[in-house]
């Protein structure tokens, strides 16, 4: 019986332990720097790409992210620029050539002084954009519920380790005679 209560105990600790790594992983990690951008007339995101050398990158892909979700894609012209219509003020990341960046765009004639007319992002080199699952893949879903539904998957794990524990056969109790 001793077992069962350790065995209860642990996957507790477990459970709890799965539920504040993720936590205290997130409050390291610094915000990156949001610069201010004001969009030009009809919500359009004008911006340029570079290599560290300067040089343009043409038929790279841009991609525009809000609140986590992609928003818009194109990709630069042989100049390396490109235009994102359609936007509205708000906070986006846009994604390029081995670079990201947080903007914070504003509707036209209303941002502050400060902000650039569009955005230069510098080429990193060659990379991939990866995710960790969604509807495509074959446990997309179960992924997505997952990363939607921690204390729920962290419960059902407690549950999977400490009903078996509790109820074996094999506790400390002397053998029959």
């Amino acid at each position: 019986m001793k077992i069962a209560k350790l065995g209860s105990v642990a996957a507790a600790l477990a459970v709890v332990g799965m539920q504040l790594a993720p936590t205290a992983a997130a409050a390291t990690v610094a915000a990156p720097k949001t610069a201010d951008v004001s969009l030009q007339k009809g919500g359009v995101l004008v911006g340029q790409i570079t290599d560290a050398k300067g040089a343009s990158v043409q038929s790279a892909p841009v991609w525009v992210f809000s609140q986590g979700k992609n928003v818009a894609q194109v990709k630069t012209d042989k100049s390396g620029k490109f235009a994102v219509q359609g936007l509205k003020g708000g906070v986006y990341h846009v994604a390029s050539a081995g670079n990201v960046g947080a903007y914070r765009l504003w509707a036209p004639e209303t941002a502050p002084p400060a902000a650039k007319q569009g955005i230069m992002l510098v080429s990193k080199g060659d990379f991939a954009l990866g995710q960790y699952g969604g509807p495509s893949g074959p446990f997309g879903p179960v992924i997505d519920f997952v990363t939607k539904h921690p204390i729920l998957t962290g419960a059902g794990i407690a549950a999977a380790i400490a009903i078996p524990i509790a109820v074996s056969d094999d506790d400390d109790d002397p053998p029959a005679s």
